[in-house]
């Protein structure tokens, strides 16, 4: 087979095929991933009717969301994994920083712990950590647990939904299968992963190349720990500083990005700071507002009047008028802040103008969504709490609401959350999407595809470059796109 792939491959096609991979993914193909390359895209012609590499490549190009495209990735990526993979890596997380994370949020009376296992494969790795909390907590059950995978790879997250495994990939840890609190043994010699602890985890296709995350809608935001393990070095230079860069924006300060060995190390990402613990290298968010003060910052502060010499002064304002130029002012800073997600500067900004304009129902939303992403969700929940108070009526205060709420895990909130939101304003997409979000949590899945339908249709049907709530970067066609692959996953035919 292999004379028969070099044949039907020409040199000019393959080059194409790598920068549509490129272009599309950041994918970077080494001359040892030569043979899995060509042979990735054989199979794919093969298992469609045998079409010609140039139809496929055609085909691959004009629609996003072919099935040659699922195949195409499901046979060129790599998804062999198990359970603790890397003792060194496995032992930092185990002794060392989750204990150390644990005390802090123990501390802080703060019993949440937010993960994102990005490039999951087939799951072991995330539910590896599920596993880890749960021994490490001793009172588990009160814990809220925020634990994220992403992959591009269709197969991997039906796989890793599934939760089923074979001896061999659970390897590691034989224990692991003794313990029927873990596994149950299956007839075809597999093993099933538990309930209770496929459902500490949400799984959700991700394209890294994508300027999608951080971001409140698919929660990719204040992060405890990032795991990104043989990922990189299959990306394109250029697309792993970027995606460092929005790790780096997507860690709460303090919080850890864990790569893998074979990884490239020699990040220079301004937020990242690199760290050793005995044979594992790390990377630690910085804190860019260490001794940060709202009073005393300038580049905080709502911009002062100007002084005009005295026979230019115009008449007084009336307090009236002067509160309503105040707030045109702040609202101005503010939207500036938040369009480039620095959020201690929104927070400042909306603390200080509330100060003048405590009933003001906007200044509070916009306190809440800087809460939010700085990771303090109580106090967002109440913030939001305060802006739905003063205004009932807008649905933009529900869907921030219903947001925090399901990072919180009250999934009943949640709901009615998302449900006022659509009452308020039927096509309103994005709670559509939230709201199936909360259903598949909750385990309702005929009502979560009907929800993510609606979204699908919503998005299809509006303005394809209108920006989608909450993630300024990706467009209303960009939305329609990620929910097709959303609903792929979940196994629905479209």
């Amino acid at each position: 087979m292999t004379a028969e792939m070099n044949s039907f491959l020409t040199a000019e096609l393959a080059a194409d095929f790598k920068q549509f991979l490129a272009t599309d993914y950041g994918l970077h193909l080494y001359a040892h991933q030569e043979h899995r390359f060509k042979q990735a895209i054989y199979k794919t012609c093969q298992a469609f009717a045998e079409i010609a590499p140039g139809q496929l490549l055609a085909k691959l190009k004009a629609d996003p969301l072919c099935p040659e495209r699922r195949l195409l990735l499901q046979h060129i990526t790599v998804d062999e994994s198990y359970f603790f993979r890397d003792e060194n890596q496995h032992d930092f997380l185990k002794n060392d920083f989750l204990p150390r994370l644990i005390a802090q949020k123990r501390a802080q009376s703060d019993k949440h712990i937010r993960i994102w296992s990005a490039g999951c494969a087939t799951g072991q790795e995330i539910y590896s950590i599920a596993i880890l909390l749960q021994e490490l907590l001793s009172d588990f059950s009160s814990w809220q647990l925020h634990l994220i995978a992403s992959d591009i790879n269709h197969h991997s997250l039906q796989r890793a939904m599934k939760g089923e495994y074979s001896q061999w990939e659970i390897r590691s840890n034989n224990d692991l299968i003794s313990n029927s609190s873990y596994f149950t043994a299956l007839e075809n010699g597999r093993y099933q992963l538990n309930e209770a602890l496929k459902k500490q985890v949400k799984f959700f296709f991700l394209n890294l190349a994508e300027d999608i995350f951080p971001s409140l809608m698919n929660q990719t935001c204040h992060l405890d720990l990032i795991l990104c393990r043989n990922v990189f070095i299959y990306l394109q230079p250029q697309i792993v500083e970027q995606t460092c860069a929005r790790f780096a924006q997507a860690l709460r300060p303090g919080g850890l990005l864990l790569l893998s060995a074979t990884d490239p190390l020699n990040l220079s990402t301004p937020l990242l700071i690199a760290k050793q613990h005995k044979d594992v290298f790390y990377f630690e968010r910085l804190d860019e507002h260490a001794g940060f003060n709202s009073a005393t910052d300038n580049h905080l502060a709502l911009e002062s009047p100007v002084i005009l010499p005295a026979a230019e002064q115009p008449p007084p304002l009336s307090p009236q008028n002067r509160q309503i130029a105040d707030f045109s002012v702040a609202r101005s800073n503010i939207l500036a802040s938040l369009a480039n997600n620095q959020w201690q500067e929104v927070l400042a900004l909306s603390e200080q103008a509330l100060i003048n304009n405590p009933a003001n129902p906007d200044l509070a939303q916009f306190k809440a969504k800087a809460l939010v992403n700085l990771g303090l969700l109580d106090q967002a929940k109440i913030a939001c709490e305060e802006s739905i108070k003063l205004n009932d009526l807008d649905p933009h205060s529900y869907l921030l609401y219903g947001l925090i709420l399901l990072q919180l895990n009250l999934y009943d909130e949640a709901e009615k959350a998302f449900r006022q939101t659509i009452f308020l304003n039927y096509d309103f997409m994005e709670a559509h999407y939230q709201l199936g979000q909360v259903l598949l949590y909750k385990g309702q899945q005929k009502q979560a595809i009907k929800a993510i339908k609606n979204a699908l249709h919503l998005a299809e049907q509006g303005d394809k470059q209108r920006p989608v709530h909450n993630v300024i970067t990706l467009t209303y066609s960009g939305f329609a796109e990620a929910i097709k692959n959303e609903l792929s996953v979940l196994g629905v035919k479209q």
